[in-house]
């Protein structure tokens, strides 16, 4: 049954379900096999000496013996299949006991979750927890390679343009149901001890060649000619090891005259060569691929744009590096790697690789890079079918929602609200009681717009979005190593919004507790000042706050403005929350009420 066909038929928690059983049985009979392959190649082992001691005292003849050295062979290459076979199916169940776990919501341990992305100055990516632990990146990450991880945080990191955006939609519906494709990248036969580095990678890639002399390549092979030589009138015709001596040393002259670029060489076979397996397997399930959508086309068309796929010029750059690390880490090649002077034939094979093939791997590494990313988001389509691609919308600036939640809190925990933001309405002032639900419906808001403008799905009924900016000042504290307070940390982050004002799209602002760092008068009149400044600048965006004062804020901006509220209810002693957004400002406070629950006497 095709990943295809099964979308239609079952749920995802059944489709999972079915899957992870029939991986595990498929992984009980390959068990079996493994254990009758192991036993075979024990057999057919010992079956060589028996059969060649009865060649020698003549009870067969010496044809047993290769016969059954050709039957060792053949049992070590099945039990090999077999034992990768077992691999594949452990990483299939593997990769299914996650999805199952993702669906209960027990994924904030998993990996990847992108904390190398993680940027302080970045306008939103700290507050909306986009990177680290239970954070939107761990949850939606589904690559396998580092250029997917690199793709999927830059389009959390930067909004798209609406046709681009829109071309991501048809990718991810098309992706959503290949469930099998998904599942061949995830189960990969990688043994990873150093991990690819694409930015490294490229920049060997594209880097001025250094070996591009043909004199040292032709010196080299005669060289080995002449060393091969020496041995063979040393060993067989008594010349002496005087001309052995003599070649050795015009060979060692040679490679010391080589030293840097071998050197250099050396270096980045070791940061950006040494794994290139996972990229090669990428490259052919994706050359093998035949899509529908015009997005996915375009990634395949710049596979296929030059001629020879790119695995297979890859593959010969796999099997140089190899070849390369064979005669440095191989003390028995190394003496023979020495004579046929294979450091100069394989370093200079691997330069012409780079000067043949080095311009395209920038190319390469962005289809495979994008084609994770889309994967990414085709596997949360999937897991989450009730959650739609929002509308684009060019003509009118807006943000409008409904039934919004938080893609991060489990749907059984999640409230959902209605949101509605734009040219008419710029800001919605929020007020509440402490721990009634501001600051969540703050990120609610800016973490789909996140998602809205990567091209993913959103957790909402319906949601309708132009391109904008988001901007945040929700997490901000006070630095000791540069004698920066809480409250001008604050103030840099409210410039900083200001300055983004003056970009190509407009901003989006989400303000939590804004300026709560100074006294009440002063709070009043600064709030005041950065809301209206920016709505003037043709911003929209929402901010919290607990003073009710600054509710007058709202009032003196109508209708540019509206005040909304979250309430909190006491019963039987404990503080309950609804988490629903109400109109207008919210009708007490809960401070007083919290500290007595606590023991205070106030």
């Amino acid at each position: 049954m095709s990943g295809t066909e099964t979308q239609a038929e079952s749920t995802p928690r059944v489709e999972y379900t079915r899957r992870h059983a029939a991986r595990q049985e498929t992984l009980r009979g390959l068990e079996r096999w493994e254990s009758l392959g192991g036993g075979l190649r024990v057999v057919t082992f010992l079956s060589i000496p028996a059969a060649f001691y009865a060649a020698f005292t003549g009870g067969c003849s010496f044809l047993w013996g290769l016969a059954a050295v050709a039957g060792f062979l053949a049992a070590v290459v099945w039990h090999r299949r077999i034992v990768a076979s077992l691999e594949r199916a452990r990483r299939a169940i593997d990769y299914y006991a996650k999805a199952l776990a993702r669906l209960d919501d027990r994924w904030v341990d998993m990996a990847p979750r992108g904390e190398r992305h993680r940027r302080p100055e970045h306008p939103y990516a700290m507050d909306l927890d986009l990177f680290g632990r239970a954070s939107l990146f761990q949850l939606v990450c589904a690559a396998r390679t580092r250029m997917g991880e690199d793709s999927l945080a830059a389009w959390l990191l930067s909004p798209a343009e609406p046709e681009v955006i829109r071309s991501r939609h048809a990718a991810i519906d098309e992706l959503r149901s290949q469930l099998d494709l998904r599942e061949e990248i995830a189960v990969l036969d990688v043994s990873i001890h150093r991990e690819l580095h694409p930015k490294k990678l490229l920049a060997w890639a594209i880097g001025p060649a250094t070996l591009v002399d043909r004199l040292r390549p032709a010196l080299a092979v005669v060289l080995a000619v002449a060393s091969v030589a020496a041995l063979v009138g040393w060993i067989g015709f008594g010349t002496g090891f005087g001309p052995v001596l003599a070649v050795a040393a015009v060979q060692g002259l040679l490679l010391l005259g080589m030293r840097r670029p071998i050197r250099e060489l050396a270096e980045h076979i070791d940061s950006a060569l040494g794994e290139l397996n996972l990229l090669l397997q990428m490259l052919r399930i994706m050359e093998r691929q035949r899509f529908a959508s015009p997005r996915l086309q375009e990634i395949i068309a710049r596979l296929q744009a030059s001629g020879r796929l790119p695995s297979q010029r890859i593959a010969r750059l796999a099997r140089l590096v190899g070849h390369w690390e064979t005669i440095w880490h191989n003390q028995f090649v190394l003496p023979i790697a020495f004579v046929l002077m294979l450091f100069v034939h394989v370093a200079y094979a691997i330069e012409r690789w780079r000067v043949r093939y080095g311009r395209l791997v920038g190319e390469w590494l962005d289809a495979v890079g994008e084609f994770e990313a889309l994967c990414s988001f085709s596997v949360y389509a999937y897991e989450h079918p009730e959650q739609p691609f929002p509308e684009i919308e060019e003509q009118d600036r807006c943000f409008e929602a409904e039934e919004l939640g938080h893609p991060l809190i489990p749907a059984g925990r999640r409230v959902a609200n209605d949101v509605a933001l734009g040219h008419q309405r710029q800001l919605l002032l929020v007020s509440g009681s402490n721990m009634s639900g501001k600051s969540t419906l703050l990120r609610s808001v800016g973490i789909n717009a996140v998602l809205a403008l990567a091209g993913a799905p959103v957790c909402a009924k319906r949601l309708r979005i132009s391109p904008q900016t988001v901007a945040s000042v929700m997490r901000t504290t006070d630095s000791l190593e540069e004698g920066v307070s809480a409250f001008y940390a604050e103030l840099k982050r409210l410039r900083a919004v200001f300055d983004l004002t003056g970009g190509r799209l407009p901003v989006l602002f989400l303000f939590d507790e804004i300026l709560h760092g100074t006294n009440s008068q002063d709070r009043r009149a600064g709030a005041e000042a950065v809301i209206e400044g920016l709505l003037e600048r043709g911003a929209t965006g929402m901010a919290t706050t607990h003073d009710l004062a600054l509710a007058e804020i709202a009032d003196k901006l109508k209708p540019r403005a509206a005040n909304v509220h979250f309430e909190d209810q006491m019963t039987d002693g404990q503080m309950h929350f609804d988490y629903r957004l109400r109109p207008g400002v919210v009708p007490k406070g809960n401070g007083l009420v919290l500290m007595r629950l606590l023991g205070f006497d106030v």
